[in-house]
């Protein structure tokens, strides 16, 4: 999401960005568990996790419940040479079948169809690059 933020606040004014280097689901849930209780979850959350490591079923499960109340959730599919991608997606893609208001970002096939978006390590994106741009808006479509 850092490689994208400065992008997204260009194409969702007023959005708020909580993005940090090789964070985890787990410490996702924790910032969003601490939003919701000091009330500063918006209505529209995205979620962008699963790069750095492999989520299941029962993640994606705490983190809705964790979203109870968000009108929207919006979760990005994750682009990763690493073998929980396809793993991570499934569950995402499971998960959002599952949830009323949830909504499916599919980042990984887009990026997939552009590998000259990517650094050399072909995950992250040059910020403000042309990647960063489809990325943001890929979001801010289904935001």
């Amino acid at each position: 999401m850092l490689d994208a933020q400065e992008n997204l606040e260009q194409d969702i004014p007023g959005v708020q960005v909580n993005a940090a280097v090789s964070r985890q689901w787990s410490t996702g849930e924790a910032i969003a568990s601490q939003l919701k209780a000091a009330g500063s979850l918006g209505a529209v959350v995205v979620i962008e996790l699963g790069t750095n490591g492999p989520i299941t079923s029962a993640d994606f499960d705490q983190m809705m419940s964790i979203l109870t109340g968000a009108s929207r959730v919006v979760f990005v599919t994750v682009h990763v040479d690493q073998p929980w991608q396809d793993p991570v997606n499934q569950a995402l893609t499971l998960g959002v079948d599952s949830y009323p208001g949830t909504v499916l970002a599919d980042w990984a096939a887009l990026a997939a169809d552009h590998p000259e978006w990517f650094g050399t390590d072909g995950t992250h994106l040059p910020i403000g690059g042309t990647g960063a741009q489809a990325l943001a808006a890929l979001i801010a479509q289904d935001v």
